[in-house]
């Protein structure tokens, strides 16, 4: 680490000399004139080097212990220097205030200032002084406010002091940051902690509070490291998580915006940024808890073997960190949020230049960044009157950019980004268009409406049993069992949990670990639960098979304390399980499609889509006399739209046809 960097390092509130100043090996003859720190005088030591004591004289003279010394502890300040190891040059190295009078004019200076407590008996700062550096604007106010004359000239004292060794790095810090450039050695100059530091994490505009900052060093080299927190929710509060950003050792200077990480406020752009931030920790707000949403982009799956991208689009994803927090990854603990506290207007436009010796630097700056968050918090004010929300407005720029939850397309734990997540838009043609044989329809939605809004009182001799209501589909492929479940979920508005009865696993262990995650799940987000192509468990069992029936009995089991609604699809039963009979409440069994409902088919696959069609009624009533399933009329139309797209025509007759002769021998 270079010279300027290593002299950095600092304690914001040590008692490093503790041992010797606590000691009573004072002169017993010493006739105190002063109580302890009320001298208002300076005792100046020095040390030839770190493993010498530190004593009033030269090195040339002979020393004694004159720290411990009742003249040094009536002093107000003790000041040492050594030589600087590298340079050899005499330089100061702490100060310890003793006198009460400064402390109390200290405790206003850092109040709110993390770290550091202003009450102890022995309070020492250590070279470069930090603290007094990012608060030096406030504390040389509360100096030329003070108005008791004796405090006054113990202020004096400190004063007289620290300023030749603030003023120079302030005077570095304004000339840099009026030129838009810092140095590495500098950095900390414009990171004073408490400040809002912008990034980006993934991609995401974020803004974060400052809590710290350091020097440090490892193998790959040395870097400037940001101690920050940002807010993040569980479902049911919102709470600080810690977070840091390195800045890699640069040489010369740079420009500010080129940097990983830079104070909010000199953003180029404040105002937009802090518009999209705002109403992005405004949306959080609102989809903390469970919610049922839209998405469309790219999402971060996690697990516990790997990371990764997916992009998706239009797909419904369920919102629950709590139950994220569960069965997927954990996520962050949450620390306590405070609140903002409600100062007055005055002592607000006192801090802007006081509290924070960048903010003084960069006025303008940071009056437009106020000015930005200052629109919305009268917003708040107009739009709440007498009421509250769980965030303030500038604590809304500190939230998080991605929620947790559930991608219902992939089966996969996620994390989605706030801006990506919209309302569903439900598909309210899907149940009408459903072809089924008169009657069918009617029964389902029956059904399905009376479980989704019935409290869980059990008609069972059994608490917790019969809770459940399971449908039974059955027909060959392509007679819509999967789009009725799919239909019902959208007339309904409800999530749906569809997978196929192979996910579930191989062996009984894992059928019943995966069954069980999958069904209280479901029944947590009151979904509709689609188990598709489950003819290995409806099977009649037999002594022969007796892995099977491990399978076939967790199954059962799980489905008698079902609290849900669930959906079983069957292409074909030849010979049913007679302890499936009691617990399927409703046996839908689909014929083939007639010609009737092949042209409804045909008809409602033609008219979906923006691609301008010249089929005719004649023309559909022809394909519809062809025996085909509803899944091989959608794939036909598909293609064929695919071919009159290509030519830049509308759908026809001979599109149609070119796809038949083209599959002709796979099912005619």
């Amino acid at each position: 680490m270079s010279d300027n960097a290593s002299s950095l390092a600092y304690h914001r509130s040590v008692g490093s000399s503790t041992n010797s100043l606590s000691e009573t090996g004072a002169d017993p003859d010493y006739s105190s004139d002063f109580s302890p720190g009320m001298r208002v005088e300076i005792q100046q030591l020095h040390r030839p080097d770190d493993r010498a004591i530190w004593n009033e004289s030269t090195p040339e003279k002979p020393t004694t212990d004159v720290e411990a010394g009742s003249y040094a502890q009536e002093c107000a300040l003790i000041v040492r220097r050594e030589p600087h190891p590298i340079t050899k040059q005499v330089a100061l190295h702490s100060i310890t205030v003793q006198s009460p009078l400064i402390k109390r004019v200290l405790d206003s200076t850092f109040e709110g200032f993390e770290g550091l407590n202003t009450q102890l008996k022995h309070l020492t700062f250590k070279a470069p002084f930090h603290p007094f550096y990012y608060r030096w604007h406030r504390f040389v106010k509360l100096r030329e406010d003070e108005q008791d004359q004796t405090s006054k000239a113990h202020l004096d004292l400190l004063h007289s002091i620290l300023s030749k060794e603030i003023m120079p790095h302030i005077e570095t810090m304004s000339d840099m940051l009026e030129n838009k450039v810092i140095s590495f050695d500098c950095l900390w100059t414009i990171f004073a902690p408490g400040m809002e530091v912008y990034t980006k994490l993934d991609g995401q505009d974020r803004l974060m509070e400052l809590t710290d900052n350091r020097y440090e060093a490892n193998m790959s080299g040395e870097f400037f490291t940001l101690e920050c927190r940002y807010i993040d929710c569980d479902s049911s509060s919102f709470g600080y998580v810690s977070s840091s950003v390195d800045i890699t050792k640069f040489e010369g200077v740079k420009r500010l915006s080129d940097l990983d990480a830079f104070p909010s406020h000199l953003h180029a752009d404040i105002g937009d940024l802090v518009d999209r931030l705002y109403a992005r920790g405004e949306k959080l707000e609102q989809l903390n808890g469970f919610h049922h949403m839209s998405y469309s982009g790219f999402y971060t799956a996690r697990s516990s073997r790997q990371i990764r991208k997916r992009h998706v689009e239009n797909s419904r994803i369920i919102i629950d960190p709590h139950i994220f927090n569960i069965y997927g990854t954990p996520g962050p603990g949450l620390g306590s949020i405070e609140s903002d506290s409600q100062m007055g207007s005055d002592e607000e436009e006192l801090l802007v230049g006081t509290n924070n010796v960048i903010y003084g630097a960069t006025s303008q700056a940071y009056q437009e960044y106020q000015n930005a968050l200052g629109k919305h918090e009268k917003r708040r004010k107009e739009d709440l009157p007498g009421g509250s929300k769980a965030l303030s407005p500038k604590q809304y720029l500190l939230c998080t950019s991605v929620v947790r939850g559930y991608c219902l397309a992939f089966k996969t734990w996620a994390e989605f980004y706030i801006e990506n997540v919209y309302p569903i838009r439900w598909n309210e043609n899907a149940f009408p268009r459903l072809v089924l044989p008169h009657g069918y329809k009617e029964i389902i939605r029956a059904f399905v409406q009376e479980q989704l809004s019935r409290d869980d009182k059990s008609d069972d001799i059994i608490y917790g049993k019969g809770l459940g209501f399971i449908m039974l589909l059955s027909g060959e492929p392509g007679v819509g069992k999967t789009l009725t479940a799919e239909s019902v979920a959208e007339e309904m508005r409800q999530p749906l949990y569809s997978m196929s009865a192979s996910e579930l696993g191989e062996t009984a262990t894992e059928v019943e670990e995966s069954l069980e995650q999958v069904l209280e799940l479901t029944s947590r987000w009151n979904a509709i639960l689609l188990l598709d192509e489950c003819d290995m468990f409806l099977e009649a069992r037999s002594t022969a098979d007796i892995r099977r029936n491990r399978l076939v009995s967790v199954f059962l089991r799980q489905l008698e304390y079902y609290r849900g609604l669930m959906f079983l699809t069957s292409n074909r039963i030849n010979d049913f399980d007679a302890a499936f009979e009691s617990r399927i409440h409703l046996t839908v069994h689909y014929p083939p499609l007639d010609t009737p409902s092949r042209l409804h088919v045909w008809k409602t696959f033609v008219q979906m889509g923006d691609l301008e069609s010249r089929l005719s009624h004649k023309d559909l009533e022809a394909l519809a006399k062809i025996e085909l399933n509803g899944r091989q009329i959608k794939n036909i139309i598909k293609t064929a739209r695919l071919l009159s797209k290509q030519e830049k025509a509308p759908l026809a007759m001979e599109h149609v046809e070119m796809v038949l002769r083209v599959k002709k021998g796979s099912f005619l």
